[in-house]
């Protein structure tokens, strides 16, 4: 009964580790394409419909504002239409500053044909009779959608153009030419953006007119960090007027609450399969005191109080559930390093973004692990050893 007490806590626990491991290298990789998708911050007026403007508040600004920053871009954002033929497909133009290269969303983190400076070209050598507004990048699937590949021509139009945005320069329909395709692996990047210059992207937001040229206004401005997991010390140093602040936190919040909360029931169902094991325990100590009835009562009678032979049969329990810990924590992690380092499990293609398991050793989980079993298991061997303290000493001679 004992090898099977310390058995089941050994699987309990084993469990546990494997499990929050595996779960924590899914979040830790999901975790890092939100990083390589999304700028670590965002900084917009309060009214979206206004903007930033750069020539009041330059990028300089931002730089002495975030002096702990890897890169600051501005940008533009707006919900375009892209035509080619007979071809239609609702898209999110970003306009970017070629100059700076876009580092900070994901664009270009995968394989990438094309180049980024022919983004502001208005001219090309085989069209020198159109007048294009520029060039424009597209994912693959968007390019596949569309029926284009480098080189051709699509229209941009604006959904949203009103006649005082036509009069002011802005565009109802505009033809770029296909300078970039770009291929990742991020959710809806391939099939759903569409980049363009900054001044081009600007002449497609809703409410466009020429001051915005003048005062070089924009949607927003990226901004990322060394260390993007802190990014919410930086946005509580930030209190300008008239502007706010989102992280990818925000931008992520219901991704990364539900992480949490999957995390959070799967360790609470196994664990109980670890309080199962503990009340294993209780039994045999339950048993050990029922058959050791005259032993107690002769040790008793020797002269040792009642507290000392609850302790005795408490430190039995307790060593019987630190052996079924140290076990199960051992073959957990040496599950989690045989996964992580000899990639012996496969996952399969389509299905998920990862061909292989992740794992993420988690040492402070582990150790919470290792004290919620231990404490279980000293809770299960509390009350027989007050069974085995309140032994009638009389009782137990008397069956000798």
């Amino acid at each position: 009964m004992t090898k099977i007490s310390i058995l089941g806590v050994t699987i309990g626990v084993a469990a546990l580790v494997i499990v929050l491991s595996i779960m924590g290298g899914f979040e830790r990789d999901l975790v890092a394409k939100m990083f390589r998708g999304l700028p670590h911050m965002e900084v917009f007026h309060t009214n979206p419909q206004i903007g930033i403007s750069l020539r009041d508040r330059p990028i300089e600004h931002f730089v002495a504002e975030f002096p702990e920053a890897t890169g600051i871009e501005p940008f533009t954002k707006s919900d375009v239409i892209l035509k080619n033929g007979k071809h239609l497909s609702s898209t999110v133009l970003f306009g970017i500053d070629p100059k700076l290269g876009a580092a900070l969303w994901g664009f270009f983190s995968g394989r990438f044909e094309g180049l980024v400076a022919d983004l502001e070209r208005r001219k090309f050598s085989d069209a020198s009779d159109i007048d294009y507004l520029g060039g424009v990048i597209l994912g693959e699937d968007l390019a596949i959608q569309l029926g284009v590949g480098v080189g051709e021509d699509v229209f941009i139009i604006s959904p949203y153009a009103s006649a005082r945005v036509i009069a002011s320069g802005g565009h109802i329909s505009g033809q770029f030419r296909v300078v970039g395709i770009f291929q990742t692996d991020l959710p809806q990047f391939d099939s759903k953006y569409a980049v363009v210059s900054l001044a081009a992207g600007r002449r497609y937001l809703p409410d466009y007119d020429y001051t915005l040229d003048e005062d070089q206004f924009v949607s927003g401005i990226a901004v990322n960090f060394a260390e993007p997991e802190y990014v919410n010390r930086y946005r509580d140093n930030y209190y300008p007027d008239n502007y706010k602040v989102v992280t990818w936190k925000d931008t992520n919040h219901s991704l990364l609450v539900a992480l949490q909360l999957e995390k959070f029931t799967m360790g609470s169902i196994l664990l109980l399969v670890v309080l199962v094991a503990a009340f294993s325990i209780s039994g045999t100590i339950m048993m050990t005191i029922f058959h050791r009835r005259s032993q107690i009562a002769l040790m008793r009678a020797l002269g040792m109080t009642g507290w000392e032979v609850g302790k005795l049969y408490l430190f039995v329990g307790l060593f019987i559930g630190s052996i079924g810990v140290l076990l199960g924590m051992s073959l957990g992690v040496l599950v989690c390093s045989i996964i992580h380092f000899s990639h012996i499990v496969h996952l399969p293609p389509g299905m998920y973004y990862h061909s292989r398991l992740p794992v993420k050793f988690l040492p402070l989980e582990y150790l919470v692990i290792s004290l919620c079993a231990w404490l279980l298991s000293l809770v299960a061997v509390f009350y027989p050893s007050m069974i085995a303290a309140k032994q009638d000493p009389g009782d137990g001679l008397r069956c000798m």
